[in-house]
């Protein structure tokens, strides 16, 4: 692949140092270290897929917390770190990081690529969350999950948008467990769902019958509010967007995030 070639002339010195430090260790089983919500955790595009990913192709900024301004760890001069758009909102917990990269996001997902995130610059060798780019982008968007690595209790999403001049800007936005990724136990009997953290909040909501709820996605990532089985369906809910549905019959409804299996809610209508 020439844009490969074309990348790997510049930067061949400071990704050989690179790879043989994450191929000494890449599906070593390390455990990483106590979670610190100050850590900077370097990530990149890798050839090959997870766990056992190849060799690095395009570095990313850090995967830090919201105001913090994360940065190439390895290869400073080639990625540009920019600024989530309003990343402090609804983020809470995750970490996040956007990167524009110099490769179109067809050329990205045919090459064999995955996204690799690690624990911190000292220990670069421990790999806290990882996930395959592959897939249909929807409107020039393809999402991807970051898998747990290694006991880490780190994992999220990676969104990566192809903006149509060669170039990909790569969203990563990552939670560790204590964030609460399954939703939270609390149970609301309002009728307002926040989306935050990739999680429904209130996890229950309890509501009496011919009451209008109103999902709104406070986090950085698109997702859906989908009815388990089938019925109420929200379709992709971007950052800022709501969803409403009217319970006219009583009974409990149990719903997810297709983009995000593990995100669970449920409606109880009495």
């Amino acid at each position: 692949m020439r844009w490969v070639q074309g990348r790997l002339v510049g930067l061949l010195a400071v990704v050989a140092a690179v790879v043989m430090v994450s191929g000494l260790f890449a599906g070593n089983g390390f455990r990483a270290g106590a979670h610190d919500e100050d850590a900077a955790h370097p990530a990149h595009i890798h050839l090959g897929s997870c766990p056992t990913v190849g060799e690095v192709v395009f570095p990313l900024a850090d995967v830090t917390q919201p105001g913090m301004g994360g940065s190439p760890t390895a290869m400073e001069s080639t990625p540009v770190a920019e600024p989530m758009a309003s990343p402090a909102a609804g983020m809470g917990e995750a970490d996040v990081s956007t990167t524009t990269v110099q490769v179109a996001l067809a050329d990205i997902i045919t090459g064999g690529h995955a996204i690799n995130v690690h624990e911190s610059a000292e220990a670069i060798q421990n790999y806290i969350a990882c996930g395959n780019i592959v897939g249909t982008p929807t409107d020039g968007a393809l999402e991807i999950d970051l898998a747990e690595q290694n006991d880490s209790g780190y994992s999220g999403q990676a969104t990566l948008s192809d903006n149509g001049d060669g170039t990909t800007t790569v969203m990563i936005a990552l939670n560790h467990d204590e964030a609460g990724m399954t939703g939270s136990p609390v149970t609301g009997d309002g009728s307002a769902v926040s989306i935050k953290d990739f999680a429904f909040n209130p996890g229950t909501i309890e509501v009496a019958v011919g009451t209008t709820i109103t999902w709104t996605n406070d986090d950085a990532a698109p997702h859906t509010v989908s009815q388990s089985g089938g019925g109420f369906e929200s379709g992709r809910l971007d950052p800022g967007t709501t969803f409403s549905f009217t319970f006219d019959t009583a009974g409990t409804f149990d719903y997810f995030c297709q983009f995000h299996a593990n995100m669970t809610g449920q409606v109880v209508v009495s």
